[in-house]
């Protein structure tokens, strides 16, 4: 999988290089505060590299949070796996307990009858 998002990647960084290269005729670009002229090949390579920007930002905030929650839920697992280690000796220490306080019941001997 990774593979191929890596070539279909490459594949569209081409197709963009190439409609860049045919388009190098300048272009204004109206800003807030003014007019700027710039090649179209500058622009069009400026709006798709702002584009794989944000993409990897966002991909980083992704696996940031996925690692976060990862994190916590080792804590959480640990957690427990001590509290189930505690009541696991509680429950042996309560049925010791319960057994010493059971009476033990006489075997029937032959000719007894019950």
């Amino acid at each position: 999988m990774g593979s191929l998002l890596l070539f279909f990647s490459l594949l569209f960084t081409l197709l963009i290089a190439i409609v860049a290269a045919a388009n190098h005729q300048p272009v204004a670009v109206n800003y807030l505060f003014g007019v700027a002229e710039v090649s179209l090949i500058v622009l069009i390579a400026g709006a798709a590299a702002a584009g794989a920007l944000a993409m990897g930002l966002f991909s980083l905030y992704r696996s940031v949070r996925s690692v976060l929650k990862t994190r916590a839920e080792k804590k959480r697992w640990e957690e427990l796996q001590v509290r189930l280690a505690d009541l696991e000796r509680e429950k042996g220490r309560l049925q010791a307990e319960l057994d010493g306080l059971l009476p033990v019941a006489e075997p029937a001997g032959e000719g007894e009858i019950l």
